[in-house]
């Protein structure tokens, strides 16, 4: 028995089946987007291939993603509110600045250490903004939008231990905190047996420290 998904819903030896709900589709795909993504990297990953893996036709992509570089940027925005929302989670009882910056750094240490696929393909999309003005568009849009989250979110904690809030100040503490886990992600892709989990978070935890205790 053949099954056959498409933009317009599914067929089952030629009976129509119920038609799969939008949100299913595009979680299916951002799904599949995201393992193709990982496996061959972002410039090598078609479009049908995506369709593919998720089952579907090319089709439900352009219904659901107008492009490649939108597939991509619904990726980041996605992990990003999960990262940001795990992060706050965790560190929403604790009232301690030390243990703050360092449950936050070993939380973001984990993560590069974990996902070294993930973050290789961010900085491989990161070159590519360098050549493709449509890439480049989408992935300025994004750091923009992380930077402004990262230092709203640093704003916020430091204030809770009685920091001065400057919004300049903490932007520019959100840009060195990504710079040194995007930094410290490629030295790991680099050489993951001389990087270790304490270095990481010891690294991300100065620059934490700096920030809050401003």
């Amino acid at each position: 028995m053949t099954t056959t998904n498409t933009d317009n819903g599914s067929t089952t030896a030629g009976r129509p089946r119920r038609r799969p709900r939008r949100e299913d589709v595009r979680a299916g795909l951002l799904a599949a987007a995201l393992e193709v993504f990982e496996e061959i990297g972002y410039v090598a990953a078609r479009l049908d291939t995506i369709a593919e893996r998720a089952g579907y036709t090319k089709g439900a992509v352009y219904s659901n993603f107008g492009s490649k570089q939108e597939l991509f940027a619904t990726l980041l925005s996605e992990r990003l509110a999960d990262t940001a929302a795990d992060v706050l989670s965790q560190v929403d009882r604790i009232t301690s600045l030390d243990e703050t910056v360092l449950h936050t750094a070993r939380y973001l240490a984990r993560g590069v250490l974990r996902e070294q696929r993930w973050h290789a393909l961010v900085v491989e999309f990161a070159l590519q903004a360098g050549r493709d003005p449509e890439v480049g568009a989408v992935f300025r849009e994004h750091r923009r939008m992380r930077r402004t989250l990262l230092a709203t979110t640093l704003a916020e904690r430091a204030a809770g231990f009685g920091a001065p809030s400057d919004p300049e100040h903490y932007t520019v503490f959100a840009t060195i905190l990504l710079a040194t886990v995007n930094g410290m992600a490629v030295e790991c892709a680099a050489d993951p047996e001389a990087v270790t989990e304490d270095q990481v978070t010891e690294s991300i935890a100065a620059v934490l420290h700096a920030a809050l205790a401003h």
